[in-house]
């Protein structure tokens, strides 16, 4: 079984847009959201927030989430891969 996927970049599009999307997409049978930490330029903090609650968001419509981040990105947020 297949299962359709969206992307989603938060730097395009606010964290209310993207809610909306994520709803629409999920009414449509898409089960998986593709992000991206790289071009993210935000505060650490802020940018934590909002992909905690996207996340959380996408997880509650039953999506999953594949995020693109590097080494640099954990250094950056002041977080561990684990």
């Amino acid at each position: 079984m297949r299962r359709l996927g969206i992307s989603i970049y938060p730097e395009h599009a606010s964290l209310e847009e993207n809610k909306k999307y994520i709803e629409q997409a999920a009414k449509y049978g898409f089960k998986r959201i593709f992000t991206c930490l790289l071009s993210v330029d935000k505060p650490k903090e802020e940018i934590k927030e909002e992909f905690k609650e996207l996340i959380d968001f996408a997880h509650q419509n039953g999506m999953e989430v594949i995020m693109d981040v590097a080494p640099y990105v954990f250094e950056r947020l002041g977080i561990s891969y684990n």
